[in-house]
């Protein structure tokens, strides 16, 4: 009988909302781990470990040695088991979600820095500001509004086709 877990996952979406569950349904798809098989709880735990690391970083590399399993067995699991498959596209969006919100709020809400300012050795004083940037507010825009936003370019192509007498071009081809 499948065992089945849940990683909770919390971000804070646009709209204010918290919350996420990916709910995984392990299937006995055990790799070895360094010369000896895997048990299903341990199979289970540590696709759950690398799920959690995957939605958390939103990197393949570091969530797989977080949950210390090869990419590989990671990719096996991919194309074999497609309840993880499933739970990896979720991780996946989760990630997204996250990096999404963190570029909105550098874009819109700044990031606060403080730079203590010196003369001759000695502070003097510290300059508090917020600093917003405008790549990403245009990353943005152009992710929401691409019609509106994007990078016009106006490619016009002219063909010219030449004809040798005598030959067919249908038989060149």
């Amino acid at each position: 009988m499948p065992e089945t877990s849940e990683i909770p996952y919390e971000s804070t979406g646009s709209d204010g909302a918290t919350g996420l569950a990916v709910q995984v349904e392990v299937i006995d798809r055990r790799p070895e781990r360094r010369g000896r098989s895997l048990t299903k709880r341990q199979c289970a735990r540590i696709k759950l470990a690398f799920l959690a690391a995957y939605s958390k970083y939103g990197n393949m590399s570091k969530a797989a040695r977080m949950a210390d399993i090869s990419r590989n067995a990671i990719y096996d699991w991919l194309e074999t088991d497609q309840e993880f498959a499933q739970a990896f596209r979720t991780a996946e969006a989760a990630a997204l979600e996250y990096l999404e919100a963190e570029a909105w709020r550098r874009a819109v809400e700044g990031s606060p820095y403080e730079r203590t300012s010196y003369w001759h050795g000695e502070p003097v004083g510290t300059d508090r500001k917020i600093e917003y940037s405008d790549a990403l507010m245009t990353l943005l825009l152009r992710a929401r509004a691409p019609e509106k936003y994007r990078e016009k370019l106006d490619v016009n192509v002219q063909q010219v086709v030449k004809t040798v007498v005598g030959l067919d071009p249908s038989e060149v081809l």
